[in-house]
């Protein structure tokens, strides 16, 4: 018996100490390649991040990331090849909307646990348990929007709607008579392959480039479904003209008015809906609403007043009284409009909706007492075009009520931003050209509408940083982008009472002051805390027919990339329904700006080349010690 004891004790000892050198000699590896880093095979996207720490990984990843923005997104079609920069670059920052956005910090966040990574029996595992690779996806942002319009403004011979069949009129003597007309096959972009080739090549950090395919489109209605329905047809146009009304009412008196609508339109309008068993007509209900905005809307549709008043020197002043607007229920006018037209009747009453205007008289009690909040920003340095923005945006908020619990939206108060409200535009550089856009100077509102909201202790409920920072909005981290119709800026009255929006410009400072009455809520802010600053790349030059040839024009200079934070804090008084303290960190993720320069070349050159010329920064942002669109992660698919 002691024999077999002792081979067995033999090799128990032998296995013990087998493991300990494996242990060992494992340990060793862990504790000079990989503690604190990440474990071999893994990777994000095909960047393999073995053996890296995590600045190590964040540095190779956003590098990686800007040369996927320097290469842009590459679209071939046949044997043409067109590329989509990925920055729209202005000459006002405020319009910058980079199309690829990384967010950097959740992608390593949702890849590298320092616990896990600094755990030595994780490291056994993820090597000898978990053999295959780790391969995880950065999260990123992508503009679709951009993307579709980009491929629609440059392969529109791609886009072929199909065109049903349909029913006409034919003026040949001696009647009108009614045909019908043979449907057309098209074809469109295939944008469910294109987006899925995109995001897989985005999933695996590779600049897309992208073969365009094209998929038939085929029309619903074929000239065989009309045939049999073409009887029908006749009775409806044979009944002559529709009219459509609308009842307008005034204080002592209501007048009517008629529009008149012709028969050869309304067959353009006669279309058909297919079941299983049946075919029936009905009236293509795009067409009317098509038809009812443009040529009627306009002489009926009235925007909202909002109410609003002036506070002079202690006293109100310029009351203007809200009142309730009124549009064209498109989608019910047109409803109404084939429910009569096919029942046999030829008149129809537009549908009419209200608009809310918030209508307040001077008697009311608004409690409008002090200032609870100011806001300020400095402009200084801006183009005449940007300052004339600047002004028109800050009047049109100017007076401007607040009532309780309504949430604010800037972009609501602002309305239309174009030339007929008095904007004027600046020029944003896509591809070699230069493309006029309204908007250059907005931001510099939404800034400063920002502060105020903030030192008034209000709730933000939506807030964008810019993508870069801006020169108009130091210290980095407290502005707030705008841009229609996304992103808006947007916070909750949660006072009690009314609040009212008064605007100040003196030189090249603009300030908005929130009046209504205190509450006895304290709201601080912490000066921001900058950090990670990346500097910008090299001054890129674009040549471009838009200039003169040999002459420069350049875009704001060039800004570090950063992130920065600051921390929210409302103590509200005692006996308020809501929590005593709310606290709320708003970070912001800037990434570098690059100084883009258009130089002039005659029409014989080859416009769209790019090159680079190292150039310093104009600034250098310093992290100051402290005394938060979206992210996507990219649906792949193989």
């Amino acid at each position: 018996m002691k024999a077999p004891f002792k081979n067995t004790a033999i090799i128990f000892a032998s296995i013990l100490s087998l493991l300990i050198v494996f242990l060992a000699i494992n340990y060793f590896i862990w504790r000079n390649n990989y503690q604190g880093r990440f474990y071999p095979k893994e990777s994000i996207g095909n960047l393999s991040l073995s053996g890296q720490t995590r600045d190590e990984a964040k540095k190779a990843i956003d590098e990686r990331f800007q040369q996927i923005n320097k290469a842009g997104l590459s679209f071939r079609y046949d044997k043409r090849s067109e590329k989509l920069d990925l920055d729209v670059v202005p000459f006002d920052s405020d319009l910058a909307r980079p199309t690829l956005i990384l967010d950097l910090e959740a992608s390593l966040a949702n890849i590298f646990n320092p616990k896990d990574h600094n755990n030595f029996f994780h490291y056994l595992i993820a090597k000898f348990i978990n053999r295959g690779d780790k391969k995880l996806f950065p999260i990123y942002s992508l503009d679709e929007e951009a993307v579709r319009a980009f491929l629609d403004d440059n392969f529109k011979e791609l886009n072929i709607a199909p065109e049903n069949a349909y029913f006409s009129l034919t003026k040949s003597s001696p009647e009108t008579k009614i045909i019908s007309n043979q449907e057309r096959p098209g074809k469109g972009i295939d944008y469910a392959k294109i987006f899925s080739d995109i995001h897989n090549s985005l999933a695996n950090l590779e600049a897309p480039a992208v073969v365009i395919r094209t998929t038939s489109l085929y029309p619903e209605i074929k000239w065989s479904d009309l045939v049999d329905l073409e009887a029908e047809a006749k009775k409806i146009i044979g009944r002559g003209e529709l009219t459509v009304s609308f009842n307008e009412f005034g204080e002592a008196s209501s007048t009517t008015k008629y529009w008149k609508i012709q028969p050869d339109k309304l067959t353009t309008w006669i279309s058909l809906i297919k079941t299983q068993n049946s075919t029936t007509i009905f009236l293509d209900q795009e067409k009317i609403k098509e038809y009812l905005k443009t040529k009627i809307a306009p002489e009926i549709d009235e925007e909202d007043v909002l109410p609003r008043f002036e506070i002079k020197n202690g006293k109100v002043s310029s009351w203007q009284t809200g009142k309730n607007g009124r549009k064209v229920d498109l989608e019910a006018s047109a409803q109404a409009i084939t429910v009569n037209l096919l029942g046999g009747q030829n008149e129809t009453g537009l549908i009419i909706k209200e608009t809310s205007g918030q209508e307040i008289s001077p008697d009311n009690n608004l409690q409008i007492k002090e200032i609870i909040g100011t806001g300020h920003s400095n402009f200084a340095g801006s183009p005449i075009n940007r300052r004339k923005n600047i002004k028109n945006g800050a009047d049109t908020l100017h007076g401007i009520l607040i009532k309780p619990n309504e949430e604010f939206s800037l972009l609501t108060a602002l309305g239309t931003i174009d030339a007929s409200t008095g904007y004027l535009q600046e020029l944003v550089i896509k591809g070699n050209k230069t493309v006029p856009e309204f908007g250059g100077g907005l931001c510099q509102i939404g800034t400063t509408v920002f502060r105020s909201a903030l030192g008034s202790g209000l709730p933000i409920t939506m807030r964008q940083n810019h993508s870069y920072r801006v020169s108009y909005y130091e210290p980095a981290g407290m502005d707030a982008t705008i841009y229609n119709p996304r992103p808006d800026l947007r916070f909750i009255n949660d006072t009690g009472n009314y609040i009212l929006i008064q605007a100040r410009i003196i030189k090249d400072d603009l300030y908005f002051d929130f009046w209504g009455t205190k509450d006895g809520r304290i709201a601080t802010t912490t000066y921001p805390t900058i950090y990670n600053i990346v500097k910008p790349g090299p001054t890129k030059i674009i040549e471009t027919t838009d200039l003169e040839p040999g002459k420069k024009k350049c875009t704001e200079s060039s800004h570090n990339g950063a992130d920065a934070f600051f921390d929210y804090k409302v103590i509200y008084p005692e006996g308020s329904t809501t929590t005593p303290i709310q606290e709320r960190r708003f970070s912001s993720h800037y990434v570098p700006w690059q100084a883009v320069c258009l130089v002039g070349v005659t029409a014989s050159s080859t416009p769209g080349t790019a090159s680079s010329t190292l150039v310093t920064a104009s600034s250098t942002p310093t992290a100051v010690a402290s005394s938060t669109n979206q992210t996507q992660t990219p649906t792949t698919s193989n």
